[in-house]
């Protein structure tokens, strides 16, 4: 969902007259540790899938840094939306033992059978923060489960993208 949101919010400040190489420079404080939480989160899959235990505990080490990120560059166009929505999101997940908890009926309703895996488990009566995790039904660009944390994030990097590309061009407002 992340990936299809930079592409829409992208296409819009292109829309809006936005300039690509604006992105050039993001200016954001500690952007190298965004990497290693990118890596630290694929890396989380691959050892889910090979059977190591303790790969849950790699995704919250991966929050814990980004939360650095975040703080650093809470004056950031959209990173509080995009904060409070990783926050969300790792509450549900370090509440329920490192795994995002999808909902059944949700994925009912898309029509999708195939069962959550590595980074996400099936949501039961025993899950915690339920309201938090994968609850809500989207059905573009693919079917996928979605939380509210989801939802924050992408607007937060909608705001963001938009405010880099439109820079100078008087087209975004100064609120943050």
């Amino acid at each position: 969902m992340i990936l299809v949101g930079v592409i829409l919010a992208v296409a819009v400040a292109l829309l809006r007259g936005g300039r690509l190489s604006r992105l050039s420079d993001l200016g954001l404080k500690l952007l190298p540790l965004v990497w290693l939480v990118l890596i630290m989160r694929s890396l989380v899959s691959v050892l889910e899938s090979r059977g190591m235990s303790w790969a849950p505990l790699l995704q919250v080490a991966a929050f814990l840094i980004l939360f650095v990120v975040l703080v650093r560059n809470l004056d950031a166009a959209g990173m509080k939306l995009f904060g409070l929505g990783s926050l969300l999101n790792f509450l549900a997940i370090a509440a329920n033992g490192g795994a995002m908890p999808v909902s059944p009926a949700a994925l009912a309703v898309l029509g999708v059978s195939k069962l959550p895996t590595g980074t996400h488990t099936l949501l039961t009566p025993e899950s915690r923060l339920s309201f938090f995790s994968d609850i809500i039904p989207l059905w573009l660009p693919y079917p996928q489960v979605i939380s509210v944390g989801d939802m924050l994030m992408v607007a937060g990097m909608f705001l963001f993208i938009q405010q880099k590309m439109l820079a100078g061009r008087g087209l975004v407002s100064a609120e943050k």
